[in-house]
C-alpha cells in the first residue's frame, strides 16, 4: 500500500514538472504543443511511462514520440534538478495517448445521436 502511494505521488510530481519543462525549457517546435496526459511509475520507482497528446492529432504521433525520446536525456536531467529530493530520477519512456481522440469521437457521436421529441410526458409510467 505504501509503495502504491509513493508511486502515485511521484507520478503526480513527474506529471507537473514534465509539463512545466516542456512548456518553458524545450525549444523544439515539433514538441512545443505537447500535453502530458498522465504518468505511470513502476513499483520500484525506476521507470516512468509518460502519456502525451498533441492538438495536431495522432497523424503525427510517431514523430512526436520520436522527438520526445530524443529529448529524453535533457528532460530527465531537468527532472533531476527540479526533483532533487529523489535518489534516482526514473528512466522515461513516452507513449502517445489516443484516449483523448477517442473521447472526442464519443462526444461527437453522442451529439449526433437523435434526441427523443419532448412530448411533455415522463418516461416512467404512473
Amino acid at each position: 500500500m505504501a509503495d502504491s502511494r509513493r508511486s502515485d505521488r511521484l507520478a503526480r510530481q513527474l506529471h507537473a514538472e514534465l509539463a512545466a519543462v516542456l512548456e518553458a525549457e524545450v525549444d523544439d517546435p515539433g514538441i512545443a504543443d505537447v500535453v502530458v496526459t498522465g504518468v505511470r511509475v513502476s513499483k520500484d520507482l525506476r521507470h516512468a511511462r509518460v502519456f502525451v497528446h498533441s492538438p495536431a492529432g495522432s497523424a503525427k504521433s510517431d514523430e512526436l514520440v520520436r522527438r520526445l525520446e530524443s529529448a529524453r536525456g535533457f528532460l530527465r536531467h531537468q527532472l533531476s534538478i527540479r526533483l532533487a529530493h529523489l535518489r534516482r530520477t526514473p528512466e522515461l519512456s513516452f507513449t502517445y495517448d489516443h484516449s483523448v481522440e477517442a473521447g472526442l469521437r464519443i462526444e461527437q457521436l453522442l451529439a449526433d445521436f437523435p434526441k427523443p421529441e419532448d412530448t411533455g410526458t415522463s418516461d416512467r409510467e404512473e
